[in-house]
Order: structure tokens, then sequence, then C-alpha cells
């Protein structure tokens, strides 16, 4: 039996969410404590650099939709990963809070830049039936990313001694950059550029009300008037501030706070990221069964008191249960939100 390439692609789209996700925004946060001793900064200037990733982020998630309709996705994405690469050699060799906080600038900027065009790809090459899962598979490559940070990452520092954190940056630009080269390469931006139909598609039910249903979410004024995207979007803002803080900071936390090691905290973030490689996929399949709004709130529940958990503990036992029950719901959210949101809005941004 011929494996359908749809699942080539979804492996491309992984690695893509893993360079600019796992690489490109959370392994800041096992770097961070490294590179702001390695260059004094304060905490208000540490701050204010991992602000600038996600501000370069932000600006690029808002904007991207338009280069993704005139160049097409994977144009946008191979772009996207590149500027990543060359964004984190810059960041690599700072020496100072101006030049450190435009390298991070790039480099949120590269990481929506890929993002967001690698998710469209999935509307494209899979049925609607399937997207929470493959949207849960796809999140597996931020965990991955995490992974790989928090154990590479403090083995690097230590054989590196101080410049440990420069070195980092290289090797992750260097697997980025790699990745970039796969896509060029793979890469499709729909089944029909190869003459294949969508994976699963030939299940959908033809129905006309839901083909009209379809034509009317696709305008664009129906979408900004419609009052569950601005409900669903504003919940996944204020998720958006609890997991970066604590994504960011875990590592900072653990050794300053609770007198980790660096190999310790690097373990502790690690753990995380190991346990969030399912999340997705679990929280995607109980989404598709039980409904988006069910699955997210009882995410939400496990969340709220984890972190309140977290802040409060002290046993490193306890710690580790928290941050991996932590981990094990942290991309549940972005998949059912990504999900909920592919359910009202069908855009063809890829063709």
């Amino acid at each position: 039996m011929r494996v359908h390439k749809g699942w080539l692609i979804l492996f491309l789209i992984v690695l893509s969410v893993f360079a600019c996700l796992g690489f490109g925004r959370f392994s800041f946060g096992a770097i961070l404590p490294f590179m702001r001793e390695g260059l004094h900064f304060d905490y208000r200037e540490t701050g204010l650099i991992a602000s600038s990733i996600f501000l370069g982020y932000l600006l690029s998630v808002t904007s991207v939709g338009y280069f993704v309709i005139r160049f097409q996705a994977k144009r946008v994405i191979i772009f996207s990963l590149l500027l990543i690469g060359l964004a984190m050699i810059v960041t690599a060799n700072a020496s100072s809070f101006v030049h450190a906080y435009i390298g991070c600038f790039f480099i949120g900027v590269g990481s929506g830049g890929a993002y967001v065009p690698s998710l469209g790809l999935i509307g494209q090459w899979f049925s609607p039936k399937m997207r929470g899962m493959v949207m849960g598979i796809v999140m597996a490559g931020a965990g991955f990313g995490i992974v790989f940070s928090g154990i590479v990452v403090p083995v690097i520092v230590d054989i590196a001694d101080g410049s440990g954190w420069r070195l980092s940056w290289y090797i992750l630009s260097i697997t980025v950059i790699i990745i970039a080269v796969l896509h060029v390469l793979f890469l499709r931006n729909t089944p029909s550029e190869i003459n294949l139909s969508p994976i699963a598609s030939s299940k959908e039910k033809k129905n006309p009300a839901a083909r009209e249903e379809a034509e009317e979410v696709l305008k664009t004024d129906t979408v900004y008037r419609n009052k569950t995207l601005w409900f669903i979007g504003i919940l996944y803002f204020l998720w958006g501030i609890a997991y970066l803080i604590f994504s960011t900071f875990l590592v900072d936390y653990l050794i300053v706070d609770r007198g980790f090691n660096s190999s310790q905290a690097g373990l502790f973030f690690a753990a995380a990221g190991a346990a969030s490689i399912v999340s997705g996929f679990i929280w995607g399949s109980v989404s598709d069964k039980i409904g988006r709004m069910p699955a997210l709130a009882f995410v939400y529940f496990i969340q709220f008191f984890m972190l309140v958990f977290l802040s409060i503990s002290t046993h490193s036992g306890l710690i580790l249960v928290q941050v991996l029950l932590y981990g094990i719901t942290l991309w549940g959210v972005p998949t059912i939100m990504n999900a909920s949101a592919g359910d009202y809005v069908r855009l063809n941004l890829c063709r």
C-alpha cells in the first residue's frame, strides 16, 4: 500500500514547529540564565530581551497572512526559518543589550513567520475531521525542542565554560538551517500540486448546507463580527501570559529561587518538554470527541492548580510532579484553540 505524501508533509510541519517554537522561542528559556550572566544583564534588561522575541512574534503573526497570500506558504516558511537561523547567529555574537535585543527580535519575527503558515498547511493536506489530532501531533515538535534545549544547553555550558550560551545558539542555528533546506527539497503547498487529494477527504460528506456555511464564514466582515472568535482570542491571550512566563523563566526560577544547579534545572525543563510532546495529541483528540470548550476548560483547571502549587512548593520531587503535569497539558491549549478557530474559519491561504 502506497503511503500518502501528506504524511511526509506532516513530518516537515513538525520539524518547522520544532525549529520555530521549540528552538526559536522556548530554547531561550534554557539559555537565558547563562546569557544573562555572560552579558551581565540585570532582570529589567533580561525581561526586555525576552519581550523582544515575543514582540517580533506578535508583529509577524499579525502580518504573515499577507505574505502567504502573495508568495505562498512554502516560500514564507523557508524564508522565516532562514531568518531564525541568521538571527540566532546575531544573538550568539551579542556583546551589548541593543545587539542582543535586535537578534532576539528577529528570532521572534522568523518564529511567527514559520509557525502560522505551517499550521495553515494542515488544512490543505488533512480532512477537517482529523484537525484536532493532527494539530496535536504538530505541537509535539515544540516539545521536542524544549527537551533538546533542556538537556543539551546545560551540557554545552559546562563544557564550554563562559561561552557555552553562545555555542548553544550556533548549534540551534545550524539545525534550523538544515530544516529549512529539507523544506526547500520536499515541502509542497497543496496536494493538487502533485495530483493528490487531502488525507481522508473521501470520508467527508458533501453537504450543500455545510458548503453554504463555509462560504459564509469565509467573508472577512463575518469573521470580525464573530463573538465566539473574539472570545477564543481573549482566552488564548490570557493563557499566553501564563505559559510564556513559565517557559521563559522556569530554569532561572529553579536556579535562583529554589537552589537547583544548572544541570538539574535543565533536566526539569526537559522533563516538561518531554511531557508536552504527547499533550497536543491527547487534548486534540479529546476535543474532537467531547468538544473544544469542555476540553479547554479541563486543561485550564489543571494548569491553574499546577501553577499555584509550583509557586509555593520547595521539595524537588513535588516540583517535578507539578512540572510534568503542567507539561502534559501544555500544548493542549494551542491545539484546541487552533482547531476551534479552524472550525469557524476556513482559509485557503496556500493556494
